[in-house]
């Protein structure tokens, strides 16, 4: 008992102590604000996903997953499944991997708020790492429990496993918007400001079924979000900052962009890529000696390398297709209304959230999103598309009476 003690304490108190040191270090360097907070982010994407391992790995070694099932009462079964059982192995499995995460974010955020001049409390920080962990837990337990309920139906043969995993992806793909939508603080959009977006939806002909509001004057947050897979159940979720920071030709761009995603089903295709990737490894996994890893190591023999294929998916497989989809989306919202306007969204997004124009291509990877200024240089390339297209005539030769300084706008 004193080790689990010991070692929850160090999950709570480690990353505390380390990230607040780090982060005043930092905070006293003379580099730009944006610079220092993309330092912040960079340090917190590596160990955004170092810690849960760490957590995952000591809950294994500590057997609390074991430790509290074995005092638990019996219980219903479903498929075969112990119901509290499973409960019990989501909630301690992921109540402790929150522990570390929460711990970074109170250590890091008293800076991030001095550098932003932001007026959120440290709890709506805890609040948003919470509602994040939430999502994963909830497509997690949908996809374990449904893969065991598939096993425990129908068997474990590699084509029931393929195509019950595919089923499951597909689901938690088509789940994740909702789930998004769920977990978040909204209110309905209401008055002047409901009137605007409607407006604004209805020129790029795009009429969601509800618009909400997202606090975000307290965090400083400009940000837009469009959740639904289903047609006629997509929804879209703006934050106050956005509205403030942002004319009505900006504000466009913005939720253009974000139909943008919808309209290339580009949710779709992550999902049609996490098939393929974790397909291959259910197929393959006896091929590559995963099996006997985990004949010899028991749970961390399988656990490891399997994360290590998650890193591999996450940022080089899955950052690759995100980084191309977020082009594509910029070049469907240049096109609807206009390159001009789509850059001055850029603009304002990178000004409002204190981002860095420049980042490494590992760090795009990670996080899913080009740097904005190679997102502003791809977009003013979709102007010179469409005023090369403009400057050729129907037999695909070049109009000599074409103005070479001239520049046509997307969208018109």
């Amino acid at each position: 008992m004193f080790a689990i003690v010991a070692f929850v304490l160090a999950l709570a108190v480690g990353p505390f102590a380390a990230f607040r040191a780090y982060a005043r270090r930092v905070a006293t360097t003379d580099a730009p604000v944006e610079d220092r907070l993309h330092r912040l982010q960079r340090v917190q994407q590596v160990a955004g996903f170092v810690l849960p391992i760490v957590a995952v790995v000591g809950l294994h070694l500590l057997e609390l997953v074991d430790r509290t099932t074995a005092v638990l009462p019996s219980g219903p079964r479903l498929f075969g499944i112990g119901v509290l059982e499973f409960a019990a192995i989501m909630f301690v499995s992921f109540g402790l991997v929150a522990v570390p995460l929460v711990s970074m974010a109170l250590g890091t955020y008293p800076t991030i708020r001095s550098l932003r001049d932001t007026e959120a409390s440290s709890w709506k920080v805890v609040k948003g790492v919470l509602a994040v962990l939430a999502i994963v837990s909830v497509t997690v337990a949908i996809s374990i429990g449904g893969l065991l309920a598939v096993i425990s139906t129908v068997g474990s043969s590699l084509p029931v496993l393929l195509a019950a995993f595919g089923t499951i992806v597909a689901a938690s793909y088509g789940l994740s918007p909702y789930l998004i939508a769920l977990f978040q603080d909204r209110v309905p959009l209401e008055g002047a400001d409901r009137e605007r977006v409607e407006r604004l939806c209805a020129e790029l002909e795009y009429r969601p079924r509800g618009l909400y509001l997202l606090e975000g004057e307290s965090t400083k947050t400009a940000n837009a979000l469009v959740a639904g897979t289903i047609p006629g159940f997509r929804y879209v979720f703006l934050t106050d900052y956005l509205l403030s920071e942002c004319d009505d030709d900006e504000l466009q761009a913005i939720l253009a962009h974000e139909f943008g995603h919808i309209a290339g089903r580009h949710l779709w295709q992550r999902g049609l890529l996490t098939v393929a990737v974790f397909g291959a490894w259910i197929a393959g996994a006896d091929a590559i000696g995963v099996g006997a890893l985990k004949d010899r190591f028991g749970f961390l023999g399988f656990f490891l390398p399997f994360m290590g294929l998650y890193a591999l998916y996450h940022v080089g497989l899955l950052g690759g297709l995100a980084y191309r989809q977020e082009f594509r989306a910029d070049a469907y919202a240049a096109r609807r209304v206009g390159v001009e306007a789509a850059v001055d969204a850029l603009e304002v997004l990178a000004s409002a959230n204190d981002m860095t124009r420049e980042s490494g291509l590992l760090y795009a990877l990670a996080t899913h999103h080009p740097p904005i200024a190679d997102r502003i240089d791809s977009v003013r390339d979709v102007d010179d598309e469409v005023r090369t297209d403009s400057d050729l005539d129907a037999d695909g030769e070049l109009d000599s009476d074409s103005d070479p300084d001239s520049r046509s706008t997307a969208g018109d």
